[in-house]
């Protein structure tokens, strides 16, 4: 396998230690990092080898095209502490062909997901070795969005021997060999100031004076491009984004997204874009996929100008006016075809919907990898998970393009301190 001619050294590393066959290949980075570009690159350039691209959660996956977890292994949807149940036929066929696992958004994989992981491996594989012999690449960071813990959850992890939730307290990377490997090129600010400060809040490292400059630059200022408001919940994006909408005259158009193929047994808000589009002549809208022809990227911003049942025209922020079509994300299948002695990628279903929402706001969640022009920021009562509010900051280009509604506090910066505790463990 070639190693793309790339500046950061650490991608280098990241290829070396996947050609070395390592067991674990950790690759970590702060948000721009090139993490994202870094799966595509390799997926790209290896397209015969019989690896499966999976992540957490079923939005996660759908972004990259990849397959929940769960649904990779034939999980339960409980906690998975001492799963002892035995992997079926299907996935013994498949696990026994696969030499790679790409883990995506790593940061919300469970220790205990990963275990069962491991031991579903082993004994689909009948090896001992870590993982059954196949190749894990784990892809994230700690510092963003962590696992979910719900109820006495995280009584049960602690009384199971686990330091943390996070995937790097699983029992299994106690002893396997593991290449660490850090992307600290970034790519989506450039200004080093900004760099640091985003460093600061991600770390909660001189956080005092971090936050100090942020509310002097960024409170209440005025922006040159209309921001996307970011936000903690769901009620107070969809509150916005409701006064948005009333408040234009004419006529709504409703788009109801659809599956191809089977569609999925849960359905919530794990889409890319909103099951019901509403739309009205001067709405707000972001764009939720890169558009294949480059006019757009996820994360685009615009507003609408005429839509008709099949067409949405939308002025970009950056003065284009595209036709806007409907868009499909597949959600893959990896299986063994046994007939043709390959792994095979099946599409169990496509959504399919414009692929824009509502842009007065967003929550937080929903803003995960973008990267977004014109930014404003309100935390509301304040962030209530750790990495919430160095995730909305770092969507963000730069300071000149970013508004606060209310000063930021050391309060709302939040950071799991059993995330540098893990890390130090496995050699970062």
């Amino acid at each position: 396998m070639s190693i793309p001619a790339l500046p950061d050294p650490a991608i280098a590393e990241a290829y070396a230690a996947i050609n070395d066959r390592t067991p674990v290949v950790m690759l970590v980075g702060r948000a721009g990092t090139g993490k994202s570009h870094f799966i595509r690159s390799l997926v790209e350039s290896n397209p015969g080898y019989p690896q499966a691209l999976l992540a957490p959660t079923g939005l996660a996956a759908m972004n990259i095209g990849g397959q929940t977890v769960h649904s990779f292994f034939g999980f339960p949807p409980r906690p998975l502490i001492g799963n002892a149940e035995k992997p079926s036929y299907f996935f013994t066929r498949t696990a026994r062909a696969i030499s790679r696992l790409i883990i995506d958004e790593v940061s919300m994989l469970r220790a205990d997901v990963l275990d069962a992981m491991n031991t579903h491996l082993q004994v689909a594989r009948k090896s001992s070795r870590p993982f059954g012999g196949v190749q894990m690449l784990l892809v994230g960071d700690f510092y963003q969005l962590p696992p979910v813990v719900r109820g006495d959850e995280g009584q049960l992890l602690e009384d199971a021997g686990y330091n943390s939730p996070y995937a790097f307290s699983a029992h299994c990377l106690r002893d396997a060999p593991i290449a660490g490997v850090e992307l600290t090129e970034v790519h989506r600010q450039t200004n080093q100031d900004f760099i640091s400060i985003l460093s600061s809040i991600r770390e909660r490292r001189g956080i005092e004076e971090a936050v100090t400059i942020l509310n002097t630059v960024c409170l209440d200022r005025s922006l040159p491009k209309r921001p996307v408001l970011l936000c903690a919940t769901n009620a107070v994006a969809d509150g916005y984004n409701a006064r948005g909408l009333s408040s234009l005259e004419g006529t709504a158009a409703r788009y109801t997204g659809g599956f191809e193929g089977e569609a999925p047994k849960a359905q919530s808000d794990r889409f890319p874009a909103p099951m019901e589009l509403v739309l009205k002549r001067g709405a707000r809208v972001i764009f939720t996929q890169n558009d294949p022809e480059g006019r757009w990227v996820n994360g685009s911003l615009g507003t609408v100008k005429a839509f008709d049942e099949d067409i949405v025209q939308v002025l970009l922020d950056a003065g284009e006016e595209v036709d806007v079509g409907r868009a499909v994300w597949p959600q893959a299948r990896w299986s063994w075809n046994a007939k043709e002695n390959r792994m095979e990628v099946k599409e169990e279903f496509k959504y399919v919907q414009f692929p824009l929402a509502p842009a007065w706001a967003l929550t937080i969640h929903k803003a995960q990898g973008m990267t977004l022009d014109s930014v404003e920021i309100d935390l509301g009562r304040g962030a209530f998970a750790p990495g919430q509010t160095y995730v909305a900051l770092s969507r963000a280009r730069s300071m000149e393009t970013l508004r606060l509604t209310r000063p930021i506090s050391a309060r709302d910066v939040q950071v799991d301190p059993a995330i540098a505790e893990g890390l130090q463990r496995i050699g970062f």
